[in-house]
């Protein structure tokens, strides 16, 4: 049983100015596609604004109307490159020093995010994380993507249930634990650490709960 330090980071408008998986989805399937696409884009988020579906089903649905049908092969040769070569102009330099402060200390650093695992992972490993708990996709038997999600999407809830998760199945027990976050989606995860930090920007002050 390994006893350890841990600082847990959400990606999107944490480590990041802004949410990058409309970049990502832009960059893979191309600007045009991405117009063409649009009204059908604007109607998914029109039935998420009005709670008529939650983010997991817009996601979902947003994800089968741009990428159903590509190869998975081709997906992870331009998750790869948008991770190596576009994320680092979205990253928020101030969250970023606070990972290295991380690291410098030894502690090990997680990412967790609903973003997709496909980049993060890229970029992860670049910057030497230790771990990412991410959304996943489904992949069919044909090695074609299907548009589906093979995991829940790792919001809220979800995120300590997939920390916890990978806890146990790695036989990991952390004797302190950081969080940073930015949403609501990041309450949970806040709320089951030792030490929270709320991000705002360029501000990163202690959470002082919902």
């Amino acid at each position: 049983m390994s006893r350890d330090v841990v600082a847990f980071f959400d990606f999107d408008g944490t480590l990041t100015t802004r949410d990058t998986l409309l970049s990502f989805l832009r960059y893979v399937v191309g600007t045009w596609k991405m117009m063409f696409k649009l009204p059908q884009l604007i109607w998914i988020v029109f039935q998420y604004l009005a709670k008529v579906i939650d983010n997991e089903e817009a996601k979902e649905r947003t994800l089968t109307l741009l990428i159903k049908g590509m190869k998975f092969s081709h997906l992870e040769h331009l998750a790869k490159n948008f991770a190596l070569t576009k994320l680092h102009k979205y990253i928020n330099p101030v969250v970023y020093a606070k990972l290295e402060y991380h690291r410098e200390q030894g502690h090990k650093i997680i990412l967790v995010s609903a973003n997709l695992g496909i980049y993060l992972r890229y970029w992860a490993t670049l910057h030497k994380l230790d771990a990412v708990i991410a959304t996943e996709l489904e992949v069919n038997a044909e090695s074609y993507m299907t548009g589906k999600l093979l995991t829940r999407n790792c919001y809220g809830i979800q995120k300590v249930t997939r920390i916890k998760d990978a806890l146990s199945g790695n036989n990991i027990d952390y004797e302190y634990s950081f969080a940073y976050g930015n949403s609501a989606g990041d309450y949970e995860l806040l709320e089951f650490v030792n030490e929270p930090y709320w991000v705002n920007g360029d501000y990163i002050e202690p959470w002082r709960g919902r």
